[in-house]
Parts: structure tokens; C-alpha cells; sequence
């Protein structure tokens, strides 16, 4: 394992290219980010597949592995040819690096399932739902595509001009910078329209969404 440039918060490089199959190359990828423990915590990982292909499903399987640590994919670099050279979350999506306006966001293209923990030092980006019982933690702004049901801490750094925003906002626990707010016990919210949560007056409050 290989540490890129850019000081304590740079990616990691992690080498799979010499395991001999699918199965050989993900319980690597597990033995490497269990011994680096919480090193890996809020990293972004390019994974070197080495001559290998994988399959939509292989490499959801490899993105889960990696959120099971705290960690995300940011690149898999394959040998195989020049076209798989460089594959990121942005490029499957074809979404253009210039189109992101925030500095550090990080991609997940995938819902996150209870007990599921994703960490960033910059804005976090969910293309799908957070469930109960998982976790998303951005020093920066958080935006979910989708319902936001788990734990959501914004501006972990305790930056209150940050936001979360969500087409279901409906979160166990938000938390922007210091300030902490959950639903009333007991009450069922129907939310027919994307909120987003911010400070304002030193409180957190939910507008509406214009999209």
C-alpha cells in the first residue's frame, strides 16, 4: 500500500494486480484496509487490478469493501488496455471534473446500508439512500440523492456555513457543525419534496429545496 501525495488527507494506492482471480484480489483488498485499520478512514483508494476485468457486480463489490472501512474508491487503474486505464465515480457517470463547483467532494454512487460508514474530509455526494443505522460525516457541505433516513453530520470540522440537503430528508440524527437536531419521537414525517437543513440564528433549520 502506497500513500499518494498530498499529507494526511492524500489518497492510498493499493496494488491487486498480482492476485489470480477475483476472490483472491478482494480478500486482499480486505487484509490490506484491516491492517491499516482507521489509516484508511475517510481515504480515497485507486485500486491497481492489474490485467484483470470485472464485472458491474465485482466492482460494486469492491466499493462496498471499501465503505465497510470508512473508505472510497477514487480511481481502478487496469494495465489491460489504455480505455480502463483511469475509471473514477465521475467518469461512469460522465459527469465532466470541471461541472464540480466544490473543492474535495467525494462521489458514492451506491445507497449505504445500516451499519455502513463513509467519511470525508471534504463534501460528500450520495447517489442513492442512506438508510438507518449508516453514517455520513463531511468536513464540508453532504447532498443525498435520494433519502437521507441514517446519521448525517455536516461541517465535522465546525464549519456552520455548510448544509445538508436531501430529496427525503428524514435523518435519525443531523448534525451541522456543533449544532445537533433529530425528528420528534414518535412522529412520522411526510416529506413530498427535497429540504435542505442549515444554520441560521445559531439553530438548524429545513427549507424547501428549489431544484
Amino acid at each position: 500500500m502506497e500513500l499518494l501525495k498530498g499529507g494526511e488527507n492524500a489518497g492510498l494506492f493499493i496494488d491487486l494486480g498480482s492476485c489470480p482471480g477475483f476472490d483472491a484480489m478482494r480478500a486482499e483488498l480486505e487484509r490490506r484496509l484491516s491492517n491499516m485499520n482507521r489509516f484508511v478512514l475517510g481515504r480515497s483508494i485507486t485500486l491497481n487490478i492489474g490485467e484483470q476485468r470485472l464485472t458491474e457486480r465485482q466492482f460494486r463489490e469492491l466499493e462496498d469493501v471499501l465503505l465497510a472501512f470508512g473508505a472510497h474508491l477514487g480511481e481502478l487503474v487496469s494495465s489491460r488496455d489504455e480505455e480502463d486505464k483511469t475509471r473514477d465515480a465521475k467518469a461512469r457517470l460522465r459527469i465532466p471534473v470541471d461541472d464540480w463547483v466544490w473543492e474535495n467532494a467525494a462521489l458514492i454512487c451506491r445507497q449505504l446500508r445500516s451499519g455502513q460508514k463513509f467519511r470525508t474530509e471534504g463534501s460528500a455526494v450520495i447517489l442513492g439512500d442512506v438508510n438507518p443505522g449508516a453514517e455520513v460525516i463531511a468536513g464540508r457541505h453532504i447532498l443525498v440523492m435520494g433519502a437521507l433516513r441514517g446519521l448525517a453530520h455536516a461541517g465535522y470540522y465546525g464549519d456552520e456555513s455548510v448544509f445538508v440537503a436531501a430529496y427525503r430528508l428524514q435523518p435519525t440524527q443531523l448534525r451541522i457543525a456543533h449544532h445537533i437536531t433529530r425528528p420528534p419521537d414518535g412522529e412520522d414525517m411526510m416529506i413530498h419534496s427535497p429540504e435542505l437543513a442549515r444554520i441560521r440564528d445559531g439553530k438548524v433549520v429545513i427549507e424547501k429545496l428549489k431544484i
